[in-house]
């Protein structure tokens, strides 16, 4: 897959890292500005051990004073310890820092995952948005440590070994002695040099570095698709293609990180040379002018030292604008996220409203995913208070598009949906969510006890209401079968448990919420005819005074239905009862005939069992 914001990135610069971590460094300031201090307070000392050891040679060394010598001795150990204190404070408060940004930009990004609505998981992957939320956020780690406490540490020491070098060239200007200053100029060519080396490259590897972590989130989506189908590959006998798959995107990622390790492996040993090139040049220079005794020994060491405490760890600074420019990368994939629209959002004067009565009306409602075809077109449909709703229809009719309109999952392009009378729009999104129970077909466990499962829309609810629930969806005899009852621990998306079970444990999940509006789309597929048949019973004691809507292809679910609506292409052609539709030809009519057509062809060893199952078709179809 190629990327497709190619330029943006050639283009950022430092821009997007600069926006994404400045409202998190003004919320910890504090660390901020203590960090900048200490690293301050080394860069002073480091740069005073040079210029006091120069003094110390050109004055107390040749006249012998040991008093001086005793004096500059404990000046310098104060130094080292002072550069120590200031080290270790820096590395602690950085570490501090860090890790607090690093905790809110992903309690951050968690957060906006949250309130994003279904259309964006429609379009970004699995696992580009893990690999975004775990490994971007990682990869800011460095940057914001030891990166940035060398950034600033090799600008204080640069900014105090010049001032120092300038200062003492100057000094000697009015003796006509123009060799530490020429020095101090040929020293200030270092930086300079790397700065344009670093600038040159920078666009470059940004897009290489932006690759490769697009690669990795490729990478983590082909095995995160893989491990989440893992039934259907074994089924179908399917792993050596899967392992070719995953091959390929390994291959990917290999290159594209091999190219990063190149720019690693070229960028900081350049910077290395370079310094160490320049090292030679002023020992050549300063030597030189030492002989023509236009600077003196003490002079040219305290260069010397200077320059060597810039080049300890400017060696780094190769790897500090790598790691930077890495950091830049990850934050223009992290704003993907931040900076990515919620389609759904509380309206400005939205409200609270709680109990509803659950009068349901779709009025001109027309619905596209993708603004080019439509799935509903042109929908009016008015449903009571305490109404069970059956919705009928081929895969891709528009059921599921429908139903998902009335918890605002998505906004119709036009059209207007209400409850009581009042478009939910004007609800807040929670207080209308909190009214309705929504029972999907992919009947999602969370890795927790089967008690918290049903209780989590209500985590305070009592065990006597998680059992009450369970046994209006028909498992609570099955939970009380396990050896630790209702404590059980489920696996990974329910796994320990049959498809079946899965989904009556989150029928009971709906059923504690208590909510004015049960919807169930393609919930009861499934489970078997008998669970069926006691579930639907169930459902139409505790439906009473609730409007449901159930979205389902069997025939007996037809018996709990008040009304029918039949979907096809995208609008209603079919409302009635069943003793309505059934006497008008039409679709509901050919389903009912195409059921009975099954019972028929099926060859039955057991008459009784056939008269059994041909009770659940409703008497008039017959």
């Amino acid at each position: 897959m190629a990327i497709s914001n190619q330029d943006n990135i050639l283009n950022s610069n430092l821009k997007e890292l600069i926006d994404l971590l400045k409202p998190y460094i003004k919320s910890h300031k504090y660390w901020f500005v203590f960090l900048n201090i200490i690293a301050i307070v080394a860069a002073i000392a480091q740069t005073m051990f040079p210029l006091i050891i120069g003094d110390a040679i050109d004055n107390a060394f040749s006249d012998l004073d040991l008093i001086t010598l005793q004096s500059t001795f404990f000046i310098l150990i104060g130094l080292v310890l002072l550069d120590l204190l200031a080290q270790f404070g820096a590395r602690y408060i950085g570490l501090n820092f860090a890790q607090r940004i690093i905790f809110d930009i992903r309690q951050n990004i968690f957060i906006k995952l949250q309130n994003q609505e279904l259309d964006f998981y429609s379009k970004e992957t699995t696992g580009q948005i893990m690999a975004k939320t775990m490994e971007e956020v990682y990869s800011l780690r460095d940057i914001l440590t030891w990166g940035y406490r060398m950034t600033i540490l090799m600008i204080f020491l640069f900014l105090g070994a010049i001032s120092s070098m300038i200062t003492l060239g100057i000094s000697e200007i009015p003796n006509n002695n123009f060799g530490p200053f020429y020095l101090a100029l040929a020293f200030f060519v270092i930086p300079v040099i790397i700065f344009i080396t670093i600038s040159k490259t920078s666009a470059n590897n940004r897009l290489v570095f932006y690759n490769a972590r697009f690669k990795f989130g490729e990478m983590s989506e082909a095995m995160a698709e893989n491990l989440s189908g893992i039934h259907t590959v074994k089924s179908f006998g399917s792993e050596n293609e899967q392992i070719e798959i995953f091959n390929e995107k390994n291959h990917e990622f290999y290159d594209a990180a091999l190219k990063g390790a190149q720019v690693r492996g070229l960028l900081q040993p350049g910077v290395i040379f370079i310094i160490g090139l320049a090292i030679v040049f002023l020992v050549f220079i300063g030597g030189y002018l030492v002989s023509i005794e236009s600077i003196t020994p003490g002079t040219f060491i305290t260069f010397m030292l200077l320059s060597l405490q810039i080049a300890l760890p400017g060696r780094f600074i190769g790897w500090v604008g790598i790691i930077t420019q890495d950091a830049n990368s990850a934050a223009i994939r992290l704003n993907e996220i931040f900076e990515s629209t919620i389609s759904v959002t509380d309206y400005p004067n939205a409200k609270a409203y709680d109990n509803v009565d659950g009068k349901i009306q779709f009025s001109n409602v027309t619905f596209s995913y993708d603004n080019n075809s439509l799935a509903l077109n042109d929908i009016n449909l008015k449903i009571a208070k305490g109404e069970n709703i059956v919705l009928l229809g081929q895969t891709g009719s528009g059921k599921s598009s429908l139903v998902n309109l009335i918890p605002r999952f998505f906004d119709p392009i036009s059209g207007q949906v209400l409850i009581d009378n009042i478009d939910i729009k004007d609800f807040t999104l929670n207080s209308l969510r909190r009214n309705i129970g929504v029972v999907h077909q992919d009947a999602f466990l969370f890795t927790m006890s089967i008690h918290d499962n049903i209780a989590f829309g209500k985590p305070n609810a009592s065990r006597e209401e998680v059992i009450i629930s369970a046994k209006a969806a028909q498992i609570h005899e099955y939970i009380m079968t396990l050896d630790h009852g209702y404590d059980t621990i489920v696996g990974e998306r329910g796994v320990t448990l049959s498809g079946g079970q899965r989904q009556r444990v989150t029928i009971a999940r709906v059923l504690l919420k208590n909510p004015k509006i049960l919807i169930f789309d393609d919930s009861v597929s499934a489970v078997d005819p008998k669970t069926e048949k006691l579930i639907m019973e169930n459902l139409k004691n505790v439906s009473s005074n609730r409007t449901t809507i159930i979205i389902s292809q069997r025939a007996s679910s037809l018996k709990f239905a008040d009304r029918i609506v039949v979907l096809d292409g995208g609008t209603i052609k079919q409302i009635g009862s069943h003793s309505e539709l059934i006497s008008v030809e039409g679709i509901y009519k050919e389903f009912i005939k195409a059921v009975n057509e099954q019972v028929k062809f099926m060859d039955w060893s057991d008459n009784d069992e056939q008269k059994n199952l041909s009770k659940i078709i409703p008497e008039e179809s017959k």
